[in-house]
């Protein structure tokens, strides 16, 4: 028995290690089991993770180009004529304020809509020889002082005032003498002063109340005091402008255009008499009717704008020396 004991003992012990042992070896492949999954497993979400961002990545890019084309869209249609702003710019161009802020702002609007109003009269001016009018002397009352008030033609000179009429030319005194005193003088007068070569007299509406033998007969005593003062200077006798047809309407209408063409052919006749040139300037004023254009004399019916004293200029352009019938 005191033999056996240690031979068990040492049975044991080997026992033991051998267990020991074979935990170990079984413990390895269990950490390399686990090992793998984990890594595969952290590795998983990252290439899902990449998978996800490069999935992301289009509709990113497609988020990024649909912004970008709205930048574009908003810078376009900031910078560019056509956008936008022509649109909310529209209803305005009837306005006539309101068209010229839009010409200076809108090259497009202003090549649609302006430019149409500025080129015509920047033709009529290329169109006419203002150098025949250096020497020009216009006689008048209201109308005729429009060329000053809009500065039609400023290299000629223009004795006219508003009311002036074929009795009071010859009496009221209007016309600033120029020498820093406030005197003034009457239109006949001051017309003594310039050497001109040529006159245009444009008298009407306002001496139209007198009776045609009276009209004719103040108009004559006008055109031989001019003729005396002037012998060298072609006279050009200009027609009575017509009205429009709602002053014809008006209840102080002081007369219509059907006395107003009667009284123009007594100045042609008068004209040829005189041996001075008549211009049926009316004709370039008068739409269908024989009116003068609504257009042109909204709010009084007798006085029109610097557009319509260009076309008069144009036609006066092209009639010189020339009798109208």
């Amino acid at each position: 028995m005191g033999p056996v004991v240690p031979r068990l003992l040492a049975v044991c012990l080997c026992l033991l290690l051998a267990v020991g042992c074979g935990g170990e070896s079984g413990k390895s492949p269990a950490s390399s089991s686990v090992s793998s999954p984990v890594s595969s497993a952290s590795s998983l979400p990252e290439e899902k993770s990449a998978e996800e961002s490069s999935g992301s990545s289009e509709p990113s890019s497609r988020v990024q180009s649909s912004s970008s084309l709205a930048e574009d869209s908003s810078s376009s249609s900031a910078s560019s004529p056509d956008g936008g702003s022509s649109s909310s710019t529209q209803p305005e161009t009837g306005d006539e304020n309101s068209s010229a802020a839009q010409g200076e702002g809108e090259n497009t609007d202003a090549s649609s809509s302006s430019l149409p109003e500025e080129s015509e009269p920047q033709e009529e001016e290329e169109t006419i020889d203002t150098a025949w009018f250096d020497d020009a002397l216009f006689v008048g009352d209201s109308i005729t002082e429009g060329i000053k008030l809009y500065d039609i033609m400023s290299n000629a000179d223009v004795l006219s005032y508003t009311g002036i009429n074929l009795n009071n030319i010859f009496t009221k005194e209007v016309i600033d003498k120029g020498l820093g005193d406030g005197s003034k003088e009457t239109i006949i007068d001051a017309s003594a002063r310039y050497d001109p070569g040529k006159i245009y007299i444009l008298m009407g509406i306002n001496s139209i109340l007198l009776s045609e033998e009276d009209f004719i007969s103040a108009y004559e005593r006008l055109v031989d005091t001019l003729q005396q003062q002037h012998p060298e200077a072609t006279i050009y006798v200009q027609s009575i402008l017509p009205v429009t047809a709602a002053y014809e309407q008006w209840s102080q209408a002081v007369t219509d255009n059907a006395t107003i063409d009667r009284y123009n052919k007594d100045l042609r006749a008068m004209a040829m008499k005189k041996g001075v040139y008549y211009l049926n300037v009316a004709e370039v004023f008068k739409d269908d009717t024989g009116a003068l254009y609504d257009e042109a004399s909204p709010t009084d019916g007798i006085h029109f704008g610097p557009s319509w004293y260009r076309k008069w200029f144009e036609y006066l352009d092209t009639h010189k020396g020339v009798a109208q019938p």
